[in-house]
């Protein structure tokens, strides 16, 4: 048995290829060459990277951190003179 759907066939139409503008052209020539030309990663991303991780893990030295760390060493050498 065949259904309705299967007895309708698709009808498209082949169209003659057009001139193309001067335009279209240039785009396709830029195209071409942009992908001739190597791509190379960003030399600082990876460097990037790293800081985020840090940043992540709270290792990065932030201006807390080293005010927090600057304000117990300052308190470690008053205690010695202390002493």
């Amino acid at each position: 048995m065949h259904s309705v759907a299967e007895n309708q066939r698709k009808k498209f139409r082949i169209q003659a290829p057009s001139e193309k503008t001067k335009a279209e052209k240039d785009r396709e020539d830029v195209r071409k060459y942009l992908r001739l030309i190597p791509t190379e990663a960003e030399p600082n991303l990876g460097r990037v990277r790293e800081i985020k991780e840090e940043i992540k893990n709270g290792t990065y030295l932030t201006r807390e951190i080293i005010e927090e760390a600057a304000a117990q060493l300052a308190l470690r050498l008053l205690r010695k003179g202390i002493d």
